[in-house]
């Protein structure tokens, strides 16, 4: 995939085509940020700029050229069968490991085989073991010529200093809704069930595609009722702290439904009946389900979800995230 096809990352990409553009770019980068927001194919198009065999000009948006996408070297490498781009994940114990290292230096010191550029993708980075860090940092300061590096990582902090000192660091930011409804659509989604999806996603591409599209209209609304319906009872809250907790994956998607559920109702409190994104149906269910709930109390929910969400990030127990998140929702509709 070119960078021009890249969608939600201009200002990213942007750095990197002016770079390539004007014959400065950097030995090593590190590509920072969320989960799911185009790193590693940011990566990919990158390889495929370096090496492309028929570059194009820069389209209406962008001065700067593209690789083509379509030639030997761009459909290999899109293919992850060029002999000169190697992407370097977790193999045992979901880290990267030492031998993975050496063996990429050993192949990193010879020229490149048919490209220009040879590229070494490491994603994600910060799962290095200290010795394959160690190991990795040597090939770093005496890099072979024509040899670029692009460390992928959600942790920046956990990289080795002398690691993040020698790489250049790209922040890549959370994808909004209107590149995820994009990504959907090319992937044949329904306008529709883009538009969906997209706001239930958290911006995050791979959790959007994840949905089910038959199921997005009946399942999220049938979530909400039931967990704003389970305030009432402390019995019934802890049965659906359960069923929320019952592994991580499941909360973070259910986090997404009810985030989105708590903003459409700050939306139907205060906006007029013709706000856009906001259907007179999926208004009158909200309306039904928060009831008489005050503006400040659903903020306050709305924060429950986002610590929730701080929570996991942090690791925490699922049933204990859901839990504490759930009575902080009680908390706040029926105790204000």
């Amino acid at each position: 995939m070119p960078f021009r096809e890249i969608c939600g990352q201009e200002r990213a990409v942007g750095v990197l085509r002016r770079a390539w553009a004007g014959g400065r770019l950097a030995q090593a980068y590190c590509f920072t940020g969320p989960p799911s927001v185009g790193k590693r194919t940011t990566a990919v198009a990158l390889a495929q700029a370096v090496n492309c065999l028929s570059p194009v000009p820069g389209d209406a948006g962008s001065l700067t050229p593209d690789a083509c996408g379509t030639c030997r070297a761009c459909t290999r490498i899109a293919a992850g069968q060029h002999p000169d781009v190697g992407l370097v994940a977790p193999e045992e114990k979901t880290v990267i490991t030492i031998d993975q290292i050496r063996a990429l230096a050993a192949r990193a010191s010879l020229r490149a085989y048919e490209g220009s550029v040879k590229v070494w993708i490491l994603d994600p980075a910060h799962e290095m073991q200290e010795p394959a860090a160690n190991a990795f940092l040597k090939t770093l300061e005496e890099p072979a010529a024509g040899t670029l590096f692009v460390l992928v990582t959600t942790a920046f902090s956990a990289l080795l200093p002398t690691i993040r000192s020698r790489c250049q660091e790209v922040r890549f930011a959370v994808l909004g809704e209107a590149p995820l409804r994009t990504i959907l659509e090319r992937h044949g989604w329904r306008a529709e069930d883009a538009a969906a999806a997209a706001a239930m996603a958290g911006g995050r591409a791979e959790r959007a595609l994840a949905l089910e599209p038959d199921r997005l209209g009946a399942a999220p609304v049938r979530l909400a009722e039931e967990v704003w319906g389970s305030l009432g009872s402390l019995p019934a809250l802890l049965d659906q702290a359960e069923r929320l907790g019952k592994d991580r994956a499941a909360l973070e998607s259910a986090l997404e439904i009810l985030s989105a559920f708590a903003r459409d109702a700050v939306v139907a409190r205060f906006a007029s009946e013709e706000a856009p994104g906001l259907s007179a149906e999926r208004r009158a269910l909200v309306e039904r389900t928060v009831g008489d709930t005050t503006l400040a109390a659903i903020l306050r929910v709305h924060a429950a979800h986002r610590e929730a969400r701080q929570a996991l990030a942090w690791r925490a127990q699922p049933r204990l995230a859901a839990e504490r998140m759930l009575l902080k929702m009680r908390e706040a509709v029926w105790h204000e």
